[in-house]
């Protein structure tokens, strides 16, 4: 799980620009299935795809970043957030631009001396400084090209690891794990795996791919708040839980209580997160498809969300992987 983890992250693909990951969800997701991409850039993986019943299994594998908006005459890039970055964590921070080349750059912060203490940064005022004359900057770099926030992968104690894009690369690994697990597996339905994209952007991909895979039913994997300081107990849950698996008005209580089933087999704690309306994840858009597709969400534990040291639990992932590869190789909910 952590490789998976580890290739994934070094990934550029934020909103809209998710291709760039074919290559390394193919390479990891291994030759056993049928990969393919569609016109909104999804990635979609397809197994036993002669079976009559059809689960889809849901991760988004974009990423929250920046994109190129004006040059001005000094060579200073100005930016704006594709997705809700976190605009606290960005003075100071050193990016790569996905431009010609990589270019390497600093988003410019005041010295606190001539700022105020109350002054924030806010969207319309984030500038890169690379160090390039010019000229060099507006050869290598265009409006509109991507950018993110550089982060190692770090290993930290007890089997936890922080970077950025674990918003939802980590989803992506416990998809591709789960896929690994049936590699081998006589199924008893047609399952895809869907590495959706632009839902930092308003989850477009999800609704694409549910709308031309037309599943039976479907579970949406995502990363929830971990319990810490300043976060809601009701609304977040522990690292090591196992998952968290959502409840909503929005989702289908055949399929919740189906993974619930198979969490308390599998001796999995599980947090919950019950929500009065939508989930704020895929599952919204997957649910509401078509005439209506039954559908679950499972969240992955992470604290330090839309950061650069987003921190995950490995132990959680494998599990969740787990619960969905004898989800599936029980052909689901019933009557879902």
């Amino acid at each position: 799980m952590k490789e998976i983890l580890k290739k994934l992250c070094i990934e550029h693909g934020i909103s809209g620009s998710e291709t760039e990951m074919l290559g390394t969800v193919r390479e990891l997701i291994g030759g056993f299935t049928e990969i393919t991409t569609d016109n909104s850039g999804n990635i979609i993986a397809v197994m036993n795809g002669k079976a009559d019943k059809h689960i889809m299994l849901d991760a988004h594998m974009d990423r929250i970043g920046l994109t190129v908006t004006y040059i001005n005459d000094e060579g200073f890039i100005k930016a704006e957030p594709v997705g809700g970055i976190d605009l606290r964590t960005l003075p100071g921070s050193p990016v790569r631009i996905n431009g010609r080349e990589t270019v390497l750059g600093i988003i410019c912060t005041v010295p606190p001396h001539l700022s105020k203490d109350s002054e924030e940064l806010s969207r319309d005022k984030i500038w890169i400084d690379t160090g390039l004359s010019p000229n060099r900057v507006k050869e290598l770099i265009s409006p509109g090209d991507a950018a993110v926030l550089c982060s190692t992968f770090k290993e930290l104690l007890n089997d936890r690891v922080s970077v950025s894009a674990l918003d939802n690369r980590s989803g992506c690994a416990v998809l591709i794990k789960c896929a690994q697990l049936l590699k081998d597996k006589e199924l008893p339905c047609r399952v895809s795996f869907v590495f959706s994209s632009q839902e930092e952007t308003g989850e477009l991909g999800a609704g694409t791919s549910a709308f031309s895979l037309a599943p039976d039913e479907a579970i949406a994997v995502d990363v929830g708040f971990a319990a810490q300081e300043g976060v809601p107990a009701e609304k977040s849950g522990r690292l090591g839980c196992g998952a968290i698996i959502s409840i909503s008005p929005v989702l289908s209580k055949q399929v919740t209580e189906k993974i619930k089933d198979i969490a308390k087999r599998l001796s999995m704690e599980c947090d919950y997160e019950v929500c009065g309306g939508s989930t704020g994840t895929n599952a919204d858009r997957i649910a509401a498809s078509r005439g209506g597709v039954r559908t679950g969400c499972i969240s992955i534990p992470s604290k330090n969300m839309h950061t650069p040291t987003e921190t995950v639990y490995l132990g959680d992932m494998e599990k969740i992987a787990g619960l969905l590869a004898v989800y599936v190789t029980e052909g689901g909910a019933e009557n879902a």
